[in-house]
């Protein structure tokens, strides 16, 4: 488990107008998932004001956001700037990192089931906000 920061090679490669699921803010911590689902390592953002149960939560309405994940499969993705989170907020994760892989490979199954049957309300709904939809999860 690391905390990153998305390069500026993966927001020129996903700029906010072609795929405006993907979070843009240039220092935005994200939760790196080393180990792998699908063959993929993710990023999961930290944010506040998360209203949806597809989330970790971790200090009030601030948690982990798995609708914002995206896929980090090149090392030039992830920036050379450290990233700071509360020290609090990290204890909460480092503590559940376990869970946090678990819940979030249910979601991504989810996702994948949603693909499955987009006409569905509440997959159209899952795979409208995820930013997942711009990534090939084979």
């Amino acid at each position: 488990m690391r905390i990153i920061i998305l390069s500026q090679t993966f927001y020129a490669r996903y700029p906010r107008t072609a795929f405006p699921e993907i979070l843009d803010k240039d220092n935005r911590p994200y939760f790196y998932l080393t180990v792998k689902i699908e063959n993929h390592s993710f990023a999961i953002p930290l944010r506040h004001h998360i209203a949806h149960p597809y989330a970790f939560m971790t200090i009030g309405d601030a948690g982990l956001d798995f609708t914002k994940a995206v896929i980090i499969d090149d090392p030039s993705d992830i920036s050379s700037t450290t990233a700071w989170i509360d020290t609090n907020e990290w204890k909460i994760l480092k503590r559940n990192e376990n869970k946090i892989f678990y819940e979030f490979r249910k979601y991504v199954r989810q996702f994948k089931r949603a693909l499955a049957n987009p006409v569905n309300p509440r997959n159209r709904r899952i795979l409208q906000y995820s930013s997942l939809q711009y990534f090939n999860l084979d």
